[in-house]
């Protein structure tokens, strides 16, 4: 609703969310927030578009590609059936301090459980709320991931990564999904050029 109203403030005809508008409904009515939002898009007649899954998955431009670039790190094969990525370094990096680069990238406080080695080659990425079961944890330990990298933590994970000597950052769920939705802007300013305004709003979230 935020995101909506300053998109009228500023006169945007489109916005671009990473989540986008949840169609669904409880006993075929909107919520009250919902409808809310509804009322918004219609009364000044707002193009909603969502792209959850390509602004996680996307290999050049989606949040956890841009996350492992940023961090330095080379982009390699899928991880949690495409939703993110592994990373790879070049060198051995030392996890406290890359604990503090994703402080600086996200802006945002990092959960931190250091529960693997102290000096790291291979990272999982997927941004949001990540939750690793049984069936990540293997393909993780399977993969070689020394560290995972989310945004939401939840209460069971931190001792299922203990159990398991992987390294763990959460990073704000907000924090960790902001990166693809800039990266398509800039694509389509760069292909639209002077035809179209492109900007940013950003609404930080302690999530």
């Amino acid at each position: 609703m935020a995101s909506a109203s300053i998109t009228v403030r500023v006169k945007a005809q489109a916005c671009i969310f990473h989540h986008g508008f949840d169609p669904r409904t409880y006993k075929s009515r909107f919520s009250r927030s919902a409808q809310k939002r509804l009322r918004l898009i219609a009364k000044h007649e707002l193009t909603i578009l969502g792209f959850h899954y390509s602004l996680d998955a996307h290999p050049q431009i989606g949040n956890n590609s841009v996350i492992i670039r940023e961090l330095g790190a080379e982009l390699g094969e899928p991880l949690f059936d495409e939703w993110g990525y592994i990373g790879r370094f070049r060198t051995f990096q030392d996890v406290k301090e890359l604990s503090k680069k994703c402080a600086k990238l996200f802006e945002h406080d990092i959960f931190a459980v250091y529960a693997g080695p102290e000096k790291v080659s291979t990272i999982g990425v997927v941004s949001g709320s990540a939750k690793p079961y049984d069936a990540e944890l293997a393909e993780m330990a399977a993969k070689g991931v020394e560290l995972f990298i989310t945004g939401e933590p939840s209460e069971s994970v931190p001792h299922r990564m203990k159990e398991s000597g992987i390294n763990y950052f959460a990073g704000g769920h907000y924090a960790t999904e902001v990166f693809g939705v800039q990266e398509l802007g800039k694509k389509l300013k760069a292909n639209f050029k002077n035809k179209l305004d492109v900007e940013f709003i950003d609404i930080p979230n302690p999530i």
